[in-house]
């Protein structure tokens, strides 16, 4: 099986043991969990109605209507997962146009998902120029960032806008793994520098609460506002601090993630319709958050040694796989709440049953098809 995220630049050293996940015991009877070339294929095929039916959505101008601008980069580092983890190339040309395209983004944090969306790309691309090409492009974006728009308000962090009207977590989660991972790929000492500092300030910032919930953002006097926890913002951070437990070798980082990861899926246990958000209303944003935390979540899962830990946390994956599988509708058509009915698809909605599934069989040995 060919291993992802911690993309091919990262061989993390916190004991990344993978294993067979033995089939689970559901109400007395022996329950078979699919392998992983099985959910790799339910991957494929969540997948391929993204060129097919959506590729004018996810080539969108502007930042509006079905399909919001910055949600591009997070179809290709979906795409990409999927390739480095089946090595089926079907989608490396698709994912290359919407890479290249540019239009509609508005934001730091838009910025910033290019770039995690370069980082995936690069080890994929066969050609060393093409390859170093697209992670200058990666530092370029960083670079600029860091120097327009970290200061001083709150005692640090990234604004979210240019208008610099709010600092939030998803923008200095993005901010802080992208720094970490120029590192690996680099060595350059600033990156770690950055990545550190970005880490010291974010965990002193009050978004993390006492539970391990991170909120939306800072209000005006700089202090938690109690925005809704939304499922990316707990993920994001997750390959952030595994990236940055990387560069550093501190395994307390890890823990971190862990137990962010717990309060997660605790506090969003499924009630027969699967991983919750906060906001049932979801919005053209919120459609896709439950993709970026299950493909994170599985990157931890990873990184974790057998034990009681790895084995929750697979369960969890296996369960919603299972949800969202079965509430399927025709030609592997999924809903964004991952609900059965009504049907509401959406390109949002193939990209996180397909990284549900991608990040399962990622956790198994058998996951090459």
């Amino acid at each position: 099986m060919r291993r992802h995220r911690f993309h091919a630049e990262l061989a993390i050293s916190l004991a990344c043991v993978l294993g067979v996940l033995s089939p689970r015991l559901s109400l007395g009877t022996q329950r078979e969990f699919p392998s992983g070339a099985d959910l790799l294929n339910h991957a494929q095929s969540a997948l391929a109605a993204l060129p097919s039916h959506y590729a004018l959505s996810l080539h969108t101008r502007h930042d509006g209507g079905p399909f919001h601008a910055w949600q591009r980069f997070v179809a290709v580092s979906s795409f990409a997962e999927y390739v480095s983890v089946s090595g089926d190339n079907r989608f490396f040309s698709f994912s290359q146009s919407l890479l290249a395209d540019r239009r509609g983004l508005d934001g730091n944090d838009d910025s910033l998902w290019v770039a995690e969306a370069d980082l995936d790309m690069a080890p994929l691309k066969k050609e060393e120029a093409d390859r170093k090409r697209t992670v200058q492009d990666a530092e370029t974006i960083f670079k600029q960032l860091a120097a327009q728009y970290w200061d001083t308000t709150c005692g640090g962090g990234i604004w979210w806008d240019h208008a610099r009207t709010y600092k939030n977590a998803i923008t200095n989660e993005l901010f802080l793994d992208v720094a970490a991972r120029l590192y690996i790929l680099t060595g350059e000492p600033s990156y770690k520098s950055w990545a550190e500092r970005s880490w010291n300030w974010f965990a002193a910032s009050g978004m993390i609460s006492p539970s391990y919930a991170i909120n939306d953002g800072l209000d005006k006097t700089c202090h938690n506002n109690a925005g809704p926890p939304y499922s990316y913002n707990q993920g994001v951070i997750l390959d952030a601090l595994l990236s940055l437990a990387t560069v550093t070798g501190n395994k307390t980082l890890q823990d971190e993630a862990i137990h962010i990861a717990d309060e997660t899926i605790t506090a969003r246990a499924p009630q027969g319709n699967g991983f919750t958000e906060p906001q049932i209303a979801m919005t053209v944003d919120s459609q896709i958050f439950r993709g970026i935390f299950v493909r994170a979540f599985g990157h931890l899962v990873q990184s974790l040694p057998p034990g009681q830990t790895r084995a929750h946390f697979s369960s969890w994956l296996q369960d919603e796989c299972q949800t969202v599988w079965n509430h399927r509708f025709q030609n592997s058509r999924f809903n964004a709440t991952w609900e059965k009915s009504p049907h509401l698809p959406s390109a949002q909605a193939q990209i996180t049953a397909a990284n549900l599934f991608i990040a399962a069989a990622n956790i198994l040995d058998n996951a090459a098809p």
